[in-house]
């Protein structure tokens, strides 16, 4: 029983600290604006939709993941 607690204690110690993974400064930068790229671009999109100007397709035309 002790030797399952213990499991236990290490498995949720192990889930709280993550993979050991962590994005540089750099990396959550280049990332956010990307995202923001994204949905500067889709804002035309959505405002043809919204004024029912849009394509026949629902696709954007945009690419939606670039290649870094």
């Amino acid at each position: 029983m002790k030797n399952l607690l213990i499991f236990v204690v290490l498995l949720f110690a192990a889930g709280l600290c993550g993979c050991g993974m962590v994005n540089s400064y750099p990396e959550r930068e280049r990332r956010y604006v990307n995202i923001v790229d994204y949905q500067a671009r889709q804002v035309v999109d959505d405002w043809d939709y919204m004024w029912l100007m849009e394509r026949p397709s629902y696709l954007t035309i945009w690419p939606v993941r670039r290649g870094n």
